[in-house]
């Protein structure tokens, strides 16, 4: 029984004859099936990679609306910008017209007068200054040469004016006026109160002995002028400035407002060149002033024999004017109503003696002295 066994099972295995074609029919079945899940995910594939195209391709023509959209706002925008710029320089043009054309004429530094027309004149028609540039000439020096005749008959027959501010009132404020200007000018550029005519007329005029401020200007010292020369040295200055005003008038060719107006600057140049001489006391002092300089350079002078030491160190301008206040009691005080005294006076006879008697040095800018110094030890009031 083994034994049969043991053939029905060796039958079955390796002496079995339909063993092969079973096991060729079951790799085939397994192959199909794998083919056929094998085709089947490929369809699934091919379907997936479609739908994802055509996923692309509805993307695409979204960007491509939205490109269309974009290149549209885009345009138009530019299309707005355009029209506002056209509008701007439309705008603009018209404003530039508009101002060019309501501008006003300017002024011609010449006359500008021409004929009408640059043409030959015809035969029988006579030249005149509208057609003819050799007629214009003519006239405007024949005007001229009358203009000039006269100013000369005025000048020899009525030299200073007087019968033509007579018939011409305009004629004669323009002939007062310029005259009292120039009188005024001449005034102020002689020296005012100052001026070299004043002392002779003044010794014409009154008595030396009886005139104390006479006296003050003839030994060279100013003095106030009474209001009798006042009232007589301005009748002076205007007859002078009649003078001029005409000698002006008929350099001008007969315009008064010519001599007007250079009257004016004259005045305005006298004026100031008067306020320079003030302001660097070019004017001669009164006697009263010249006295009171006399005695505090003199009083100066003995403060610096005993207090100032020439030839060595150096001091401040403040040093020596308290040293000098206190060398000189009546002084101690800028303000005092009896001896007033400033200290720019101290300094500046300062300056003149350290010119004269001192080490010769100017004052540097921040006040010094070099060689000069003040005496401490000779102070007995000075702070320690």
């Amino acid at each position: 029984l083994s034994s049969l066994n043991d053939d029905d099972n060796t039958s079955d295995g390796s002496n079995n004859l339909f063993r092969g074609s079973l096991n060729s029919r079951q790799r085939r079945q397994t192959y199909q099936m794998h083919h056929s899940s094998s085709r089947d995910d490929f369809a699934l594939r091919m379907q997936s990679e479609q739908s994802s195209w055509h996923d692309e391709d509805n993307l695409d023509d979204d960007n491509d609306d939205q490109n269309d959209d974009d290149l549209t706002t885009a345009t138009d925008s530019s299309s707005s910008n355009n029209t506002r710029r056209k509008f701007l320089s439309t705008m603009l043009a018209t404003t530039t017209t508009a101002a060019l054309t309501t501008a006003t004429t300017t002024a011609n530094a010449y006359e500008q007068a021409y004929p009408i027309e640059l043409t030959s004149t015809p035969y029988g028609i006579p030249e005149t200054s509208s057609n003819s540039l050799t007629k214009l000439q003519q006239e405007r020096l024949s005007n001229k040469k009358a203009k000039v005749a006269q100013t000369q008959n005025e000048l020899t027959n009525d030299p200073l004016g007087l019968q033509q501010m007579l018939d011409n009132p305009k004629t004669f404020g323009l002939t007062v006026s310029g005259a009292t200007m120039w009188g005024l000018a001449l005034w102020l550029v002689t020296g005012s109160r100052s001026n070299p005519l004043v002392t002779p007329v003044a010794n014409v005029l009154f008595n030396e002995k009886e005139e104390e401020w006479l006296q003050d200007r003839n030994d060279g010292y100013f003095g106030d002028l009474p209001l009798s020369l006042m009232i007589i040295l301005s009748a002076l200055f205007v007859c002078l400035g009649v003078l001029l005003d005409r000698v002006v008038y008929f350099l001008a060719e007969g315009d008064a407002a010519v001599s007007l107006q250079l009257a004016g600057v004259s005045v305005i140049g006298g004026a100031v060149w008067e306020v320079g001489r003030l302001a660097a006391k070019e004017k001669a002092p009164t006697r009263v002033e010249y006295e009171r300089d006399v005695l505090l350079y003199r009083e100066f002078d003995e403060f610096a024999l005993k207090r100032l030491i020439v030839g060595q160190g150096s001091c401040h301008r403040s040093d020596v004017i308290s040293a000098f206040r206190r060398y000189n009691p009546k002084y101690r005080r800028a303000d005092s109503e009896q001896y007033p005294l400033a200290d720019i006076e101290i300094e500046r006879i300062l300056r003149q003696w350290n010119r004269q008697f001192g080490s010769g040095s100017e004052m540097s800018s921040a006040g010094f002295f070099s060689g000069i110094t003040v005496d401490g030890a000779a102070d007995a009031f000075a702070p320690r």
